[in-house]
């Protein structure tokens, strides 16, 4: 696909300053002197108008069959001052190459779309590792460009292909009342193996590996006030994300911090005690936190030790601990399909040993928030439980993450389906109707890697989520 594009742009395509160096990138320029192509080249930067010196920068061009753009391309290395770099982009604005304008997020990225620079696939992998924010982001990421999925969708395709010129064969030299069983039998046996090869791609279940690593596992705090919560949640996170008081209640509403467990995303929640409201604004925080808890994927229990004690009628001597679930459900504990942990807070306010507990069907840990104890156990814990609940997928990580994709791809597995209940066992199949499921499939496959996009709209929507300068 190539595109004739008029517009000279220009933006800032390194981080933001301050910083050692800041890159401004132009791309679509025909220079009349150009200085040689690919070498660094020290140049005194000034303003096209008034002569103004701005700055000293290594200069690279880069010709249009060379660049990352597939159009002439220059690169500004300029110290990352933000008077520098302002300055220079606004100066940018007066030299008399019409038109000139400042890039739009993801403009320099689709241009080398256009111009044949990129595949759709490998825009998208640029974007999800651009907003990668684990490592296992990253790593998805990186195999999504690294041509394995290219492969995948240009298969399919090619099967679908082969499929519909086969039925077009049948089409135009097939006696009408017969059906070609040796054109016929290979068609339909392509369509099984892609509509089993494009399940295997498509992840099930609420739960899944995917999931978890895109969009974050959803681990809330609940309990009782002043059991801890707030401080627990500051210990795990390493930062005040959270007020911490001793006056309870002073939670009203959810906090949500994001942090990294062992490659994973996680959602990490606090939320208002449990107890009965003295107010309009704490009911309100506590039906938050009961929505919130029943759709967590975990939920932690957050105890204070001495009220433990307390119902248990003193310390047990044995330091088991089996704390009834009557007790539990008194602390806080809610229906949930969500997988129940306990953390035992305050344990330095209690003279007994680490609690196990076998009473009920959920994993207890032990510490002080206060202390700065047992957090490390626990997030150690965390990870270690997240790897266990997809440890299967993690050998083998999914090919398709974007969202975009498995959505045509579930459109694609749907017309196969229709194919296979309507044609494969129908004496008759009308062979027209036939070719069309499969042209439509082909044509949604083609959707994914940008072979019959057409639409501005779509591409627009895909490079829209860059930043500007890429």
């Amino acid at each position: 696909m190539t595109t004739i594009v008029k517009d000279t742009i220009y933006a800032l395509s390194s981080g933001n300053p301050p910083c050692a160096v800041s890159i401004v990138r132009v791309s679509g320029l025909c220079g009349e002197r150009p200085i040689v192509p690919r070498r660094a080249t020290l140049r005194a930067i000034r303003h096209p108008t008034t002569d103004e010196h701005l700055d000293d920068a290594l200069v690279l061009y880069f010709p249009a069959n060379n660049s990352f753009t597939g159009e002439d391309v220059l690169e500004l290395q300029v110290h990352g001052s933000p008077a520098v770099v302002r300055d220079v982009l606004l100066a940018l604005a007066h030299v008399p190459l019409a038109p000139l304008r400042p890039a739009l997020p993801g403009e320099f990225t689709r241009r080398a779309f256009e111009h044949g620079r990129m595949d759709l696939n490998s825009c998208e992998a640029l974007d999800a590792l651009l907003r990668a924010e684990t490592s296992t982001q990253r790593r998805l990421a990186l195999q999504t460009g690294g041509g394995r999925q290219a492969q995948l969708y240009a298969s399919i395709r090619k099967e679908l292909l082969e499929a519909m010129v086969r039925v077009e064969a049948m089409l135009d030299f097939s006696d009408e009342d017969e059906i070609d069983d040796a054109l016929w039998r290979p068609v339909c046996a392509s369509v099984e193996s892609l509509r089993a090869r494009i399940r295997r791609e498509i992840p099930q279940g609420k739960h899944s590996y995917l999931d978890a690593v895109l969009h974050g596992t959803r681990l809330v705090l609940y309990g009782r006030p002043n059991a801890g919560k707030s401080m627990l949640l500051n210990r795990l996170v390493r930062r005040e994300a959270a007020i911490v008081s001793s006056e309870p209640g002073t939670t009203r509403d959810v906090v949500q911090v994001a942090l990294e467990l062992h490659g994973f995303r996680v959602l990490l929640t606090d939320t208002a005690g449990l107890r009965e409201a003295t107010g309009e604004i704490e009911r309100i925080g506590i039906t938050r936190t009961r929505t919130h808890v029943t759709e967590a994927d975990l939920a932690i229990l957050v105890c204070d030790a001495p009220d433990v004690c307390e119902m248990l009628g003193g310390v047990p001597p044995s330091g088991a601990w089996h704390i009834p679930k009557e007790a539990l459900e008194q602390l806080g504990m809610l229906p949930t399909d969500a997988e129940v942990l306990v953390f035992m807070n305050k344990m330095d306010l209690v003279d007994a040993p680490p609690p196990a507990d076998q009473g009920v069907p959920c994993t207890i840990w032990h510490g002080s928030a206060l202390e700065d104890r047992g957090i490390d156990t626990l997030l150690a814990g965390l990870g270690e439980l997240l790897q266990a609940r997809h440890e299967a997928e993690m050998g083998e990580p999914p090919l398709v993450t974007e969202a975009r994709h498995l959505h045509l791809l579930r459109h694609v597995l749907e017309a196969l389906d229709t194919f296979a209940t309507t044609f494969i066992e129908a004496p008759q199949p009308d062979l027209t109707l036939a070719a069309e499921e499969l042209r439509h499939a082909a044509y949604l496959i083609g959707q994914i890697t940008g072979e019959t996009l057409a639409a501005d709209e779509v591409l627009g929507g895909i490079f829209s989520r860059f930043c500007i300068g890429k």
